[in-house]
This record gives C-alpha cells, sequence and structure tokens, in this order.
C-alpha cells in the first residue's frame, strides 16, 4: 500500500513542476522545472517496474 501513495507523491510533484514550468518566461527555469519533473516520472516508472518484477516474482 505504500508504494501507491508514493507513487501519487512523484505524479502530484511531476505535475506541479510542469505547471510551473507553463507559468516561467524565464528559459533557465523553465529548464530546472522541466528537469525535475523529467526525475519524478522517472522515479514514478521505475516505481512501476519494481512493482511489476514483484508482480511477476509471486506467480513464479
Amino acid at each position: 500500500m505504500r508504494r501507491i501513495s508514493d507513487k501519487a507523491y512523484y505524479e502530484r510533484r511531476a505535475r506541479t513542476e510542469i505547471r510551473k514550468a507553463n507559468m516561467t518566461s524565464d528559459p533557465s527555469a523553465k529548464r530546472v522545472h522541466l528537469a525535475l519533473a523529467a526525475n519524478y516520472l522517472k522515479h514514478v516508472r521505475s516505481m512501476e517496474a519494481d512493482a511489476d518484477q514483484d508482480r511477476n516474482l509471486e506467480l513464479a
């Protein structure tokens, strides 16, 4: 159950960073916000892959 709340947290953080990037006019700040969002989304994908791997191990 903890993984789901962690996943939601990182998805929410990514959306927030994307929103910040869309609201700023500074190109450097925009890149930083988009890089942070990408890192959060990468973390979400990693968590999903770990969950899939755990499910596959349980089925085997």
